[in-house]
């Protein structure tokens, strides 16, 4: 099952959400809190405290300062691209 680390008002978060919704693919939502020190279980995940970040069975798709072009390619190569 594919977990999403994110945060509701984290705007490089919504097309990550945007995006898994447009391809129909079931995820787990993980709300992490806003201070980046306290995001213990994404760093354990993910070696990483930055959001949005990804983990799909073995892959791991740690978050990167105010870029989710990375998690957006790979959703798209992984899960296919959005009918339109």
């Amino acid at each position: 099952m594919l977990t999403l680390y994110q945060r509701e008002p984290c705007p490089y978060c919504k097309p990550v959400r945007e995006l898994l919704t447009e391809l129909q693919v079931s995820y787990v939502n993980v709300n992490v809190p806003k201070p980046r020190d306290e995001r213990h279980e994404l760093i354990a995940a993910t070696g990483s405290k930055f959001i949005p970040a990804l983990v799909d069975g073995d892959t791991v798709l740690p978050g990167r300062l105010e870029d989710p072009a990375h998690l957006l390619a790979y959703l798209r190569q992984r899960y296919g691209t959005p009918d339109r």
